[in-house]
């Protein structure tokens, strides 16, 4: 974690305060509660308009991605281990598209954990 050098004055607020010290816009924070788990699945937040996958890789083909997910905060069955991806680790999060209903894979850089697989999600 980051910490800023200046000080906030009591005047400049809590909001202010965290931001100096937590480096994250007090909006940004209000708009993705925290993630949680609960009997095995995940619920967290997400980015919206994100594919979901076939399988728990990318492919450069259109017709293996089966839906979008356009919620955020959203609901994961479960993780698997898949292709690297850009979140720096191979955990995939199942779960159901927004447009079709199909299942399908997020790769877990889309999924805003600290941690994955997110403590008390079930393995698929």
């Amino acid at each position: 974690m980051r910490l800023h050098t200046r000080i906030a004055t009591a005047a400049a607020g809590p909001a202010l305060i965290a931001t100096c010290l937590l480096g994250a816009a007090p909006a940004q924070a209000q708009a993705n509660p925290p993630c949680y788990a609960k009997s095995g699945h995940l619920y967290c937040g997400n980015t919206a308009g994100v594919s979901l996958w076939r399988s728990p890789r990318y492919s450069g083909h259109d017709q293996d991605v089966v839906d979008t997910l356009k919620s955020n905060p959203s609901y994961f069955q479960c993780y698997v281990s898949g292709q690297r991806h850009g979140g720096g680790n191979s955990i995939w999060y199942r779960t159901y598209g927004d447009v079709t209903g199909r299942t399908g894979y997020v790769a877990a850089e889309s999924v805003y954990t600290w941690k994955d697989p997110f403590p008390g999600v079930r393995h698929c």
